[in-house]
């Protein structure tokens, strides 16, 4: 049974010494996500500290970060998350050196020439967050170096329970409620984690393979809701879709999906307030199905009342699913009063790059598909429709001329909304190239640009 919000927010910050351990019960932190350029952790959550590394505990004492504490860990601006999926995300500030800027050069005798480190200009530029995520699988990352590759970094990740076992034991030396909390703590082995990180994709269907590119704007921390599985397209280009054909779940399996999630999130579903509409084109299924499911899944996770402010809905879209969405479906997710974020995966609005990638769409779709969704971003407050182009070096010059005619010469002004996600292709070119011809791209556009960074549940 959930904790209610207001028992545990008026909980107080507890610490205890002993032994060199300092442990921390009912911290808070941030009540909105942010851009920071420093580490930030969000909502509530209890915190571990040893002489090797400093360890975050989510409201059911499941570890959910860490940091080590010698003198051979990377940085102290860095950290490790661990995901619902159980995977270990490394949070680095990308390994730059910085970036050049002038200051005055219009109107100073001798401008002013100054040097910005990482991570406060490059790497927001290149992602739109000041930290980058590194993955242990393999992603499209062209940002940095591998961090996984540190002895420190692979020394925690395969050691955090025994340092806490060994640091930790006998609990009894600890007062209450922190013996408590131990207790608890040591219960959650390793292989606990796994399990219940197999459950997560069992009760939704599969594991998500990708994530859409929004949810960064939650730190990736969604309540993932399968509404349908599977996509109409099938792309030859594409890594991350399944081979299931499309289908809609039903009304009663939805249902059955979000009680046995209440369950498995427990007490934590307070540090959530955004919901991921799977699977990989949940706006092709039946419109009132998406509204009436958002709605009930809304209010059974209390997405309203959690820990962080606001409320937000993420979900992918293909060209004919967006195309046949009308007014009247938009009005009704306005209604909703979350911010929803609808990611499309356009790639291309040249048909020569769409034949040479496999996507069975026209170029006239796509153009279609843009203008709409500069419509639906103008019109609707609480909506955001996004899209995904490709970026390679064996694609046809027109690829990049036809998406300029899109996301420059069609738009009289920069735009705020109608983020635009690129994403490396097939490319033989080294990172550091793809970076800069990225960053020539982002120059040119009149909507925000960024990379894709493809993070998995």
């Amino acid at each position: 049974m959930n904790m209610p919000q207001k028992e545990y927010m008026n909980r107080q910050e507890d610490t205890c010494f002993r032994r060199g351990i300092r442990i921390t019960l009912n911290k808070k932190g941030e009540d909105i996500y942010v851009k920071s350029r420093h580490p930030v952790k969000y909502g509530c959550y209890s915190e571990i500290e040893t002489p090797e590394a400093v360890f975050q505990f989510n409201l059911n004492n499941e570890i959910v970060g860490m940091q080590g504490q010698q003198d051979n860990w990377p940085s102290s601006l860095e950290w490790l998350k661990r995901t619902t999926g159980n995977d270990w995300v490394y949070y680095s500030t990308g390994g730059y050196s910085g970036t050049y800027e002038s200051f005055g050069k219009d109107f100073l005798t001798e401008p002013i020439h100054f040097k910005i480190p990482s991570p406060y200009n490059e790497i927001y530029k290149a992602i739109g967050e000041y930290y980058v995520p590194n993955f242990s699988y393999i992603s499209n990352s062209v940002l940095g170096v591998d961090p996984f590759n540190e002895t420190s970094v692979q020394n925690l990740i395969s050691s955090w329970y025994d340092i806490l076992n060994t640091s930790l034991q006998p609990s009894c030396d600890f007062p209450e409620p922190f013996a408590s909390f131990i207790n608890e703590v040591l219960k959650i082995t390793p292989q606990i984690l796994q399990d219940r990180a197999n459950k997560l994709f069992n009760i939704i269907g599969s594991r998500p393979s990708v994530l859409p590119p929004d949810t960064r704007h939650v730190d990736y921390n969604v309540i993932p809701l399968s509404l349908s599985e599977g996509c109409i397209y099938k792309c030859a280009f594409c890594e991350v879709k399944n081979n299931r054909p499309f289908s809609t779940r039903t009304a009663s399996e939805v249902e059955k999906q979000i009680e046995q999630l209440k369950q498995l999130y427990g007490h934590n579903l307070l540090n959530y307030n955004a919901i991921f509409l799977g699977d990989h084109d949940a706006l092709n299924s039946n419109k009132d199905f998406i509204i009436e499911n958002a709605e009930k899944a809304i209010k059974q996770f209390g997405l309203r009342n959690s820990c962080m402010h606001g409320c937000s809905l993420y979900l992918f879209g293909s060209v004919d699913s967006f195309l046949a969405s009308n007014d009247s479906f938009f009005q009704q997710l306005e209604k909703i009063g979350c911010r929803t974020y609808i990611n499309l995966g356009l790639e291309s609005a040249d048909q020569a790059t769409l034949d040479y990638i496999g996507k069975p769409i026209s170029a006239k779709q796509v153009i279609e598909s843009f203008k709409r969704m500069m419509y639906i971003n103008q019109e609707f407050n609480n909506i955001e429709i996004t899209a995904n182009f490709i970026l390679g070096d064996e694609l046809p010059p027109e690829h990049y001329s036809t998406f300029f005619q899109l996301a420059r010469e069609g738009l009289d002004h920069p735009q705020n909304k109608g983020t635009i996600y690129i994403s490396p292709f097939f490319s033989t070119m080294p990172s550091r190239s793809m970076l800069f011809y990225f960053n020539q791209i982002k120059r040119l556009s009149r909507l925000p640009t960024y990379l894709y960074t493809i993070q998995r549940l």
